[in-house]
């Protein structure tokens, strides 16, 4: 019985993850919608920042990292709970993934550290 409680957990967990998924791809594509529809050039640079630019630039790396994790990911099988994982291209997609994660993260904790560290004030004065 105590595996039939844990099927329908992990069930119901497959399903709230597919439910996060699919709302974060509706939002997503309205908000590229809006943007899309509200953009004007004379919005592009606002208090003279280059906001057109740094939002190409942000999306650009993004995209160029997640091909470079992934194309660079390892494809050796895996064994979890007696089961193999052999399809190359899971295997590279899911490393490439985590990888891109934990790099994303690093990248926003340092501009975190960098503007709570006032050090951009500094340079200033």
């Amino acid at each position: 019985m105590a595996n039939l409680g844990n099927y329908l957990l992990a069930e119901v967990m497959l399903w709230l993850m597919y439910a996060a998924l699919l709302t974060a791809v509706v939002v997503a594509v309205i908000s590229a919608v809006r943007s899309f529809r509200q953009r004007s050039e004379s919005i592009a640079m606002s208090n003279r920042v280059p906001r057109k630019r740094i939002a190409w630039g942000v999306t650009g790396f993004t995209v160029l990292l997640l091909v470079i994790t992934c194309l660079a990911g390892s494809s050796q099988p895996l064994i979890i709970n007696g089961i193999s994982y052999t399809d190359r291209f899971w295997l590279k997609t899911t490393d490439g993934l985590i990888v891109s994660s934990a790099i994303l993260i690093l990248i926003a904790a340092s501009f975190v550290v960098y503007g709570v560290s006032g050090l951009n004030r500094k340079l200033k004065n």
